[in-house]
């Protein structure tokens, strides 16, 4: 994919694979995925003085506990020669099928990540998540999220940082 311009004005492509594998068990239903990406060398190293590509690898996890309870993992990876925020991630939750209220299309769910700073002066960030999903219909569902993130700063980069981060997304599927 081509993209416009990145943080640094630069156009660049993005390329990325996903190998998925779908297992049923007495569970329920999971879903287990190697994610790869890599963007073309458009982006500054952490001087500002050569340009750098970026690339992520990522397992992400997600396993039905029965038909109401399911859970997520995520752990990923990125390389540091470009300017990131982050290196690592690592994040889980649970999520709450709308079958418990009748209301088989709807979900809620909790989630926690923690990322680790990269090269750009941010230690580590820690976010809690909330979210509860509505299907208006068939086709559409508005999905409403608040998340608390903390910022941590390498000490002398910056100012430590948290707040709430409340939102909102509609999605159609056909």
């Amino acid at each position: 994919m081509a993209v416009g311009e990145n943080d640094d004005g630069n156009s660049f492509n993005f390329y990325g694979v996903q190998l998925g594998y779908k297992l049923t068990t007495s569970l329920g239903e999971g879903h287990y995925r190697l994610i790869g990406t890599f963007g073309s060398k458009d982006f500054l190293d952490p001087a500002g003085e050569s340009n750098q590509s970026r690339q992520a690898f990522m397992i992400s996890c997600d396993q039905e506990l029965g038909e109401i309870l399911g859970a997520w993992i995520r752990f990923g990876v990125q390389d540091d020669d470009a300017a990131v925020t982050y290196e690592k991630l690592y994040s889980g939750g649970l999520n709450v099928s709308g079958k418990l209220s009748g209301r088989e299309k709807d979900n809620i769910g909790i989630g926690y990540g923690y990322l680790k700073g990269g090269n750009t002066g941010v230690d580590k960030t820690q976010v809690v998540e909330g979210y509860v999903r509505f299907a208006l219909n068939e086709y559409v569902a508005l999905t409403l999220d608040a998340q608390y993130m903390d910022d941590k700063y390498v000490p002398d980069e910056g100012t430590n940082v948290d707040g709430w981060v409340i939102g909102a997304r509609m999605t159609v599927e056909f």
